[in-house]
């Protein structure tokens, strides 16, 4: 079941504004979710598109999104 960019949002950073946030939700495609997230001051400079499992839930979404964050500021992340 997909999950709502706020869900995501709640999951991500607790702290908000100040750690990562869903800039953007581009919807469900196939059995992917596909995000735009910026990395906040956690991740500083990082901003991505992620996809994530649609049928996961809030939790295991943001662990994958928080996944590709630390992977640094480059390249495309369709995980």
């Amino acid at each position: 079941m997909a999950i709502t960019a706020a869900a995501l949002q709640t999951e991500l950073s607790p702290t908000w504004p100040t750690g990562p946030q869903v800039l953007k939700s581009y919807g469900t495609i196939g059995t992917k979710q596909h995000w735009l997230i910026s990395g906040g001051t956690t991740y500083k400079g990082t901003v991505k598109f992620v996809g994530t499992t649609a049928s996961d839930n809030a939790a295991t979404q943001a662990a994958a999104v928080l996944v590709e964050l630390g992977k640094g500021p480059s390249g495309l992340a369709v995980g």
